[in-house]
């Protein structure tokens, strides 16, 4: 039998990496062998919050994080977070310089930690079509899209309510107006609740006036 953090972090990493507190304590169950102690549940919680810079209880070892904006008691595994895959050409390559020109665009993919949570949550699956797409590494790609959009002019914010993952296709109809959005039709999870606000700021402001 391992320590408590070593089997709660195991208990995480079968359920993908994140989950809420009571999907946890039944997975603990299941991968660390009984008795258990009366303050079961109470021993998990404080076990999270001590290996986790996100609670004022932290103490040592930073394993685990809060998904903020995603109600209470949701977490997952800082070593699951990983910037989005970069393109391979991006970097400049060969012998000759490519030429650079300005260019005024529209549309900005952001990677917010935030962002990367909740395509965790979602294992990287768009929420409109159900597709990842597979890289070589071996890891899935999706992006994440604030539905109303960060920046100048709309001023949306960085919370989950905000926050849909979708794979390139469908952010690209988004973000250029190309589609409106319905929540009956967007698969959604227990733990990521989508504002309806945000989408009735789509419908009316990006969608519509283009």
């Amino acid at each position: 039998m391992g320590t408590w953090s070593e089997d709660i972090e195991l208990a995480v990493k079968n359920l993908g990496g994140v989950a809420s507190l009571s999907e946890i304590y039944a997975e603990v169950k299941r991968v660390r062998k009984g008795p258990y102690p009366s303050s079961f549940k109470a021993t998990i919680r404080g076990t999270i919050e001590n290996n986790s810079s996100d609670s004022a209880k932290f103490k040592s070892n930073d394993i685990f994080f809060s998904v903020n904006g995603l109600g209470s008691g949701v977490w997952g595994l800082l070593s699951y977070i990983h910037n989005t895959p970069e393109a391979s050409d991006i970097e400049d390559g060969g012998n000759e310089t490519p030429r650079r020109e300005t260019q005024e665009t529209y549309r900005i993919l952001r990677d917010t930690r935030l962002a990367r949570q909740i395509k965790l949550l979602h294992k990287n699956k768009c929420q409109i079509c159900g597709k990842s797409i597979a890289l070589s590494s071996g890891e899935s790609y999706s992006e994440a899209h604030h539905i109303k959009p960060l920046g100048k002019t709309h001023n949306g914010p960085d919370v989950a309510g905000n926050i849909i993952v979708l794979c390139p296709n469908h952010h690209v109809m988004l973000d250029y107006g190309v589609i409106n959005l319905e929540i009956k039709k967007v698969t959604t999870h227990e733990n990521h609740k989508i504002q309806s606000e945000y989408i009735e700021y789509h419908n009316s402001n990006i969608w519509q006036s283009r």
